[in-house]
This record gives structure tokens, sequence and C-alpha cells, in this order.
């Protein structure tokens, strides 16, 4: 990008109710109507009104149902075989169906113009950083109201500890949803002020989002600041390496020295993984929940490794090979239902098969820098390089396959793709 930057405006005053949709389907989920016998997001009433007009008008796509019969023959076997809940896997089948549906044809309806939906994507997470920088003002002056939004979110709460007594996390659950939902505007966020752009982000709101991700304390976070600097300086080059680890050590140190509860992670993350230490210290913690959860993975793909045994069978397989009725008698018991990690998830119900489709695209779709120096072709470079990140850590730390509008981030990193090569044929073509 040059020094100006790529600046496009897009109102908001353009289509206003479309906007409000969409930030209410990525960002609503911190509201449940009901818990039991799922649980109902206040989205769900937007997607049921809108999504059969829109397969009316436009229809179902191919690549939908091809992917979907597959799914279906795999889960029906994994039913009969008693490896899946019939419940279970049709919860979580119709709802991955109903949300990539309806995403598609949000994408469809702006007519795949994928940076529109990721410039409004970025200025909502801008959003969400300045309600988290009301929140944390709010903790300062004691104001409880201000940081605490249990009073209209009941599927939130406050997260105490980090390093100003609070670990941010906006209107999103849990600081680490946070951390990753605003991984591609930090990506941004980061290049603008590397390269002195102020593409969607001037540089005061650039630097508001870092503060974000810092003040979320979050281990998954402080990942993502480390791989965007070293997308955005393009650290094949020494120099550039030693910079990006030099800041990875100097905030690792400051956050171990002096937020108690990143300490206790990493001590206990050391004692159990490397260390084999199953002492309580050790298992009552996130570490020992993604350690559980690897584990039952792989006992999973042992005896599964092609496909898996089916969407939603992690619980199933999770009771039958969890930790904490052999080799530990805690009843710490989290993370059941999606394995704590997208990685972890994709192994045991789509097998090595599924991860290694996942795994493709993520590759396939990944442009490191432009084939000629075209503004246009740096977009693409930018919205496949941020969303990257966002899939790096949500295969490492979420396994909710629909969390925050993840299915329209696949469907988004898909389409840049295409529309890169398709912008490369045109300039060849000339």
């Amino acid at each position: 990008m040059n020094k100006q930057g790529l600046i496009y405006k897009f109102y908001l005053k353009d289509n206003l109710f479309f906007l409000l949709i969409l930030f209410i389907s990525l960002f609503s989920s911190s509201y449940v109507f009901f818990k039991y016998p799922f649980e109902f997001y206040f989205y769900y009433i937007l997607i049921i009104i809108l999504l059969p007009i829109f397969i009316i008008k436009n229809g179902i796509p191919k690549f939908v149902l091809y992917i979907f019969s597959c799914l279906l023959l795999v889960g029906t076997v994994h039913i009969l075989l008693g490896n899946n809940l019939s419940f279970t896997f049709i919860k979580i089948y119709g709802g991955l169906f109903v949300m990539i549906l309806f995403y598609f044809h949000i994408i469809n309806i702006v007519n795949f113009n994928i940076e529109y939906l990721f410039y409004w994507y970025c200025r909502f997470s801008l959003l969400l950083s300045i309600i988290g920088l009301i929140q944390l003002v709010s903790f300062l002056l004691n104001f409880k109201f201000g940081y605490d939004f249990t009073w209209i979110l009941n599927k939130w709460g406050v997260v105490n500890g980090g390093l100003i007594g609070i670990r941010i996390n906006s209107i999103i659950s849990e600081p680490t949803y946070l951390a990753t939902v605003l991984s591609p505007a930090l990506y941004v966020a980061i290049k603008n002020i590397i390269s002195k752009t102020d593409y969607i982000f001037n540089k005061y709101q650039s630097f508001l989002i870092i503060l974000i991700v810092i003040l979320t304390t979050s281990t998954i976070g402080y990942f993502g600041v480390l791989i965007s600097i070293l997308l955005c300086t393009k650290t094949i080059k020494l120099r550039y390496i030693i910079f990006g680890i030099l800041i990875t050590i100097s905030g690792f140190n400051i956050a171990y020295n002096y937020v108690s509860d990143f300490k206790q992670r990493i001590d206990s993350a050391k004692g159990l993984w490397l260390d084999q230490n199953f002492h309580i210290s050790n298992t009552n913690n996130s570490s020992f929940v993604l350690y559980n959860n690897l584990h039952v993975a792989k006992e999973n793909l042992s005896s599964y490794p092609l496909f898996g045994t089916g969407l939603g069978s992690h619980e199933t397989a999770f009771k039958k090979h969890t930790l904490t009725k052999t080799l530990i008698q805690y009843d710490f018991e989290f993370n059941v239902k999606d394995g704590n990690s997208l990685f972890v998830r994709l192994c045991t119900e789509t097998g090595l098969v599924g991860l290694s489709l996942v795994l493709l695209l993520l590759i396939k779709g990944f442009i490191y820098e432009s084939k000629y120096d075209n503004e246009e072709l740096s977009i693409n470079v930018v919205i496949s390089q941020s969303l990257f990140i966002l899939f790096i850590l949500v295969l490492i730390r979420q396994g909710n396959y629909m969390l925050n509008g993840l299915p329209m981030m696949f469907l988004l990193y898909y389409y840049n793709f295409k529309d890169y090569h398709k912008k490369i044929e045109k300039i060849e073509k000339k």
C-alpha cells in the first residue's frame, strides 16, 4: 500500500438495516433466549426470518449440498454405531448448515464484494474496542454499569485479573474470544502503524485496537500480535525476525512478571506439558482443558482416522476417553462439547480428511504478497493475511464452529482468494 493508504468510503447510512443485521449475526452471542435443550441465540431470530426468503430467491449453492451430503452420511453411520447422539448430531449439523447458507446469501447480497464486508467487520471490531475502552474507564472509575454488562447480557461475565484488575472482554463472552474476534482488525492496525497508512483505521483507532487486545491479557491474543508483526514486516529478513522475537519476549516478560493469572497459566502449562505433573495446581486451568481434549482427539483418531465420528461427536468421545476418569480423579470437565480448539474438534469429528481439507483451504487461500504492484491486489493480501491469523487462533483456542460468524470468515477467505486470481488474470490479459 502507498503511504496514504487505501481508503474506501463505505458509509453507514448507505445500508443501515443490512449492516445492523450483519452486526447482530456476528457479535450478539452473549445473549441467549434459553439454554435448553440447546442455546437459542438472539441472532437466530433474524436467520429464521431471512433465510427462507434468501433460499426462495437464490436457491442453495451446490457446494453446500455436496459438503453436507458427505457430513450427513458420516454422521448417520456413527449414530448407528453408537459413537454419536442423534440429537447432538442434528443440532450441530443443522446449525452449521443453516449458518453457512445464511452467510453465503449475505455475501451474495453484496455481489461478492469481499472488501465491503471485510471493511465493516473491521469497523464493527473498532466498535467492540470502543466498548472495551468504556469498560476500562468505567472499571477505573468504579462505575459498575459501565464495565459489568450482566444487566443486559445473560451469557457474559466480568473476568477479574489482567493488567488493571479486569480482563477486557467488551460484549464478547470471554477475553480470549474478544482477542480472537479482533485479530483481523489487529493485523490491519499493526500494518497501518508499521507502514504509516490509514487503511480502514486512522493511527489513533489503530492504537486503540492494539491496546484492547493487550488488555485482554489473552495468551492467544498476544500470539496474534506476534503473527501480525511477522506478516506485516515480511520477516524472511533476519532483522525483522529479531525484531519480532524481541517484541514477543518483552511482552511475555511484562505479562509474566506483572499479571498473576498469566504467570499462573504459564507455570501450570510448563508443569503439565513439560514435566507431566498432574498435580491439581496444573490441571485446574485452561492448559489442562486443551491437554485433555487433545488426548480425547488422539484416542478417537486412533479408532476412526479418516472421517472421524461425525459432527457433534466430540462430547461422546470425551466421555469415553477423558483423563478425568482415568489418570486423575478431579471433576474438571470443561469444553466437553467443543474441544476447546477447532483443530481438536476437527480431528475428532471429521478425521484426517476433514482436517486436511480445512488446512488445504488455509494454505491455498493464503496470499503472502501480491504478484503485481497493484492497490486492489494489495487489499486482497491484507484480507487474506488478517483472516489467516484469525483461523490460526481459532484452530488453537476456539472449538465452536459457529461462534462470532466463523462460517462467514471462511467464506470470505475463499472468495477473496478467487477474487485475487480473477484480478491477476485480467492484468495478465492486458
